[in-house]
């Protein structure tokens, strides 16, 4: 699927490019092809269609756009155009969008450049410039997105274009680019860099004068326009030419002298010593971190009337090993450049390594830099300090100290002048410069987009592209390092005629990428190495050593982990636990997205686990005991909080260092197992495999209540087939009737007829080691998933053996399940009254009980039999209640189903408007859960109540 939008947006029918013609569709489009990769809220796109004038029902209008743009570009199954919760997300292969193809080559163009070869440069810039067909997103409306993007394109293909230009003066095309420039300055008067390519190409084609000409054109153009001078590129390429000019004229003066002329030699003013440009080379490949860049930007020097007093501006890049903090910095400074012609000064302070460099060394460095004669620098470090501020008051100079260990060693390095900026990097949260950076960057992984943009820029994009799979894979394991992308990129690049999957192979696997990432000099496990072995000792941070905390954080293989739950890892208080996850962050050898909330980058995550071999062996199942058991048990007491009226597990008492959360009410025990969802099947996974089977099929058990109400049917199968192997593997019998039970419920719930079988088994077990509590259990569900499997003749039959031994026991809950499954049943064979009386009963005791899952449940069943007898006033008071209770405790899938119930009643009562927006909220929540299917069906029936209307 191939779309354009270096024009008017449009899709390519597979014979021919094809407009979108509704307005409100092209936004759409455009709007997920500007962000394409990426998931686009609802909320968002509506933002952009409408404004702030967003109609009624816009949620609603959104799905039927999106549903007939598929339509419209032949994906009818939504392959490409992607429902994903909250909204919408576009997949494009490398090369399907005009805009990327155009970037691609003019990276490529760059490097071609780069390695000298202006003729391929120019060739592809020239290829890239050919996919513009006019204005960008030229027909779409204006939203701020909109503008935005269509500038940063703009911008962008005038760069391509001043390349292409230069690529062709590299070639010796000075004449033939001469005309062409002459429109370009006329066109954009105040772009130096169109200016210079004249005065290059004037000069070139023997036109010296012109050149001349040229630059003081410009410079009369910039003075009218923006009130200041030429950059100093500009002015330099002045001054090279006007040189070059004054030198072929003195040579012609000798000439002449020679027959009889004589002129007056005039003594040559001392020459200034030239200011300091120490900035390392910038990267021609530099991608993506364009906000960052943006923000390092913002540095200015003070105005020249205030003499440069003020505060100093400072910039602060901090970030891991491997994440491109002085690329970042040096790239930012060169765009700087033209703010300081007095010079830039740039310096390693070594701050990762064992020899740091020390403050006074590089102030005497900087002083001979700055003119000073080595004789004059004074020994004393304050004196130095107080000398540099003094050069460089005035002067506008900035400073890059890069590598920087701490505060004290960069606070004599800052200049007094605010006509001066400092761009400083560090591995560490330097907290005392924070308060003199506003301007603080703290670095992350590259974005996907950017990942493979860079990856794409070292091998070629035709190769990155050729296996799109094995480069997703490459990428993955580079897991958005920039050091790992580079090396790995650098690694193919020194074999052009293996393919990416021959490296995809190499790195396939969770261990041992470490080992591949090294080319010549870089590794990435070294620059992990270097911030480990800079941890302070435990005296520094409450008693735990953050060397043994990042240790054992390698046994955790949840993708995140909480302060409490480190705390238990540890076997230590939540204080100085605290202190030590605290500490490697400042290292950025740990991140920390939320309060209290701490991950690994994937790499980091692989290294740490490597260390961990270094604890002893009892100590490392220790502490993952530990970390497990705190999991179950909180778990457990979440589940309490859950479904009070569920049979538990017993588990025992926590063991000594694990100190479980207690929950307070059922929000607060939701929203604690939706945060830790991921981390408790990592729980599962991990205590499965590491022999811990009773852990490996308890916590599936007490999670169960959580994965019902939440309807997270996919971590439900996942954590009892697990847990249901472990309790075989230890022969425990009771074990396996639950995982086998619990398994029963999700298939149950997905109408899948394995249920019946998983229930059935259970039960057998059950009577097996005469638990008659488990047994009626399994019973009650075997009568439910007959009815979900519509056989409601054999649902009431075993309901009625389920509700004779539920009452025999006293089991009031398991009474109300089973009458509430029978009630449905009665239903289905078109015995009304039947179903109402056995769903008013059901009703009565979960009310008894306090049970308002099942109360909801109970109301949502009564509803729907009224809907079915035309009682539209009883159902819909019905469901409303139903729907009130399954909103107040956070059951999505009761809410979905319910809604579109609900619909359903106000169509056939003739509230259209109020139906559609019942039946919008229900799909929009059944995308969500991911359930498509039914997403789609309420989907058809609005397009169909819309085109009705």
């Amino acid at each position: 699927m191939r779309f354009q939008i270096l024009g008017p947006v449009e899709f390519w029918t597979g014979q021919a490019w094809a407009a979108i013609g509704a307005p409100k569709w092209r936004s759409l489009l455009a709007t997920l092809l500007i962000n394409a990769g990426q998931v686009v809220s609802t909320d968002r796109l509506i933002q952009e269609i409408w404004g702030d004038k967003a109609p009624a029902g816009a949620n609603n209008l959104v799905s039927i756009y999106a549903l007939r743009l598929r339509r419209l570009i032949g994906d009818e199954h939504g392959l490409v155009l992607r429902t994903r919760a909250p909204g919408y997300q576009i997949i494009l292969e490398l090369g399907d969008l005009d805009a990327a193809q155009f970037d691609a080559l003019v990276r490529e163009a760059r490097q071609a450049l780069a390695d000298h070869k202006p003729e391929h440069g120019s060739e592809l810039l020239t290829a890239a410039l050919a996919l513009w067909k006019g204005g960008p997103l030229i027909d779409v409306p204006r939203s701020p997105l909109i503008v935005a993007e269509a500038e940063r394109l703009e911008a962008a293909k005038l760069d391509a274009l001043e390349l292409r230009i230069e690529a062709d003066i590299g070639c010796g095309r000075n004449a033939e680019v001469i005309p062409e420039l002459f429109r370009l300055v006329a066109d954009h008067p105040i772009r130096e860099g169109f200016w210079g390519l004249l005065m290059q190409a004037l000069d070139g084609a023997g036109r010296h004068a012109e050149a001349l000409t040229a630059y003081q054109r410009a410079k009369e153009v910039i003075a009218e326009e923006l009130g200041v001078d030429p950059g100093e590129q500009l002015q330099g390429l002045y001054q090279e030419i006007l040189t070059r000019d004054l030198r072929q004229q003195g040579t012609r003066a000798g000439q002449a002298a020679k027959v009889g002329y004589r002129e007056q030699a005039e003594e040559p003013p001392a020459a200034e010593p030239a200011p300091p440009m120490q900035l390392p080379i910038d990267i021609s490949d530099f991608t993506g971190r364009a906000e960052h860049v943006a923000r390092l930007c913002e540095l200015q020097p003070g105005d020249e009337a205030d003499d440069g007093a003020g505060a100093v501006m400072v910039a602060l890049v901090t970030g891991a090993g491997g994440l491109g903090k002085t690329t970042l910095a040096v790239h930012a400074a060169h765009r700087l450049r033209s703010r300081f012609p007095d010079g830039q000064l740039y310096v390693d302070l070594l701050g990762v390594s064992a020899q740091p460099q020390a403050p006074a060394d590089v102030l005497a460095r900087f002083l001979r830099d700055l003119g000073v004669d080595g004789g004059q620098i004074p020994v004393d470090e304050e004196e130095r300090a107080a000398l540099f501020r003094t050069r460089l008051t005035g002067r506008r100079v900035l400073i890059l100290l890069d590598n920087a260990r701490d505060y004290t060693q960069v606070r004599p390095l800052l200049p007094g002048s605010s006509s001066c900026a400092v761009l400083v990097t560090s591995r560490k949260i330097l907290a005392d410069l924070v308060v003199a950076a506003p301007r603080r960057v703290d670095l992350d992984v590259l974005d996907p987009v950017e990942a493979r943009a860079l990856f794409s820029g070292i091998v070629g994009a035709g190769r990155a592209g050729a296996d799109a799979k094995a480069t997703g894979e490459v990428l993955a394991a580079c897991a958005g390092l920039p050091l790992a992308i580079r090396i790995a990129g650098a690694w193919l690049a020194a074999r052009p005629k293996w393919e990416v999957g021959a490296l995809a192979t190499r790195l396939r696997g969770q261990h041992g990428r470490l080992d591949v990432f090294k080319v010549g000099d870089l590794a990435v496990r070294t620059t992990f190495e270097v911030s480990f072995a800079d941890l302070p000792p435990a005296a520094t941070s409450g008693g735990i050593d953050p060397a043994r905390a990042f240790r054992l954080l390698g046994l955790w293989e949840g993708p995140v982990i909480g302060l409490a739950a480190a705390a238990a890892l540890f076997g230590q208080p939540g204080a100085g636990t605290g202190d030590a996850l605290e500490q490697l962050v400042d290292v950025h050898l740990l991140e920390s997205p939320a309060p209290d909330v701490f991950r690994f980058h994937d790499l980091l995550r692989e290294y740490a686990h490597e260390r961990s071999a270094a604890e002893p062996e009892q100590a490392r199942r220790d502490a993952t005991v530990r970390i497990l058991s705190w999991y179950l048990h909180t778990a457990e007491a979440a589940a309490r909080t859950i479904s009070p009226n569920h049979a538990r597990v017993p588990i025992g008492e926590p063991g000594p260092g694990v100190r479980p959360l207690a929950f307070g009410s059922l929000e607060e025990a939701l929203d604690w197992s939706e945060t830790e969802r991921a981390s408790l099947v990592a729980a599962t996974r991990q205590a499965a495999e590491a022999g811990l089977h009773d852990i490996a099929w308890q916590l599936p058990a007490a999670t169960m209540s959580f994965f019902y109400r939440r309807s997270h049917w996919a971590d439900w199968v996942l954590t009892h087939e697990l847990g249901l192997a472990s309790a075989r593997t230890l022969g425990d019998r009771l074990g396996e009737a639950r995982m086998l039970n619990n398994l029963g419920m999700v298939h149950g719930e997905q109408r899948n007829e394995a249920a019946t079988g998983f229930f059935e088994q259970a039960a057998a077990i059950y009577r097996e080691l005469g638990d008659r509590d488990g047994e009626a259990r399994a019973m009650t569900n075997i009568a439910t998933a007959w009815t979900h499997l519509g056989r409601f003749n054999e649902a009431l039959e075993a309901g009625g053996r389920s509700l004779v031994l539920q009452r025999e026991l006293g089991r009031r809950y398991g009474e109300g399940i089973t009458l509430s499954s029978m009630g449905w049943a009665n239903r289905q064979l078109g015995k009304d009254e039947e179903a109402i009386a056995c769903l008013q009963d059901a009703l009565t005791i979960f009310r008894e009980l306090g049970d308002e899952m099942t109360e909801a449940d109970a109301l949502g069943e009564l509803g729907d039999v009224h809907l079915g007898m035309g009682r539209l006033g009883e159902a819909m008071d019905s469901l409303r209640e139903s729907l009130g209770l399954w909103r107040r405790i956070g059951d999505r899938h009761g809410q979905a189903m319910t809604l579109q119930r609900l619909g359903k009643a106000l169509h056939q009562a003739g509230r259209l408007a109020e139906a559609r927006e019942s039946l919008c909220e229900a799909q929009r929540i059944s995308e969500e859960l991911g359930d498509h299917k039914e997403a789609e069906e309420i989907r058809s029936t609005l397009a169909k109540l819309s085109d009705g209307e």
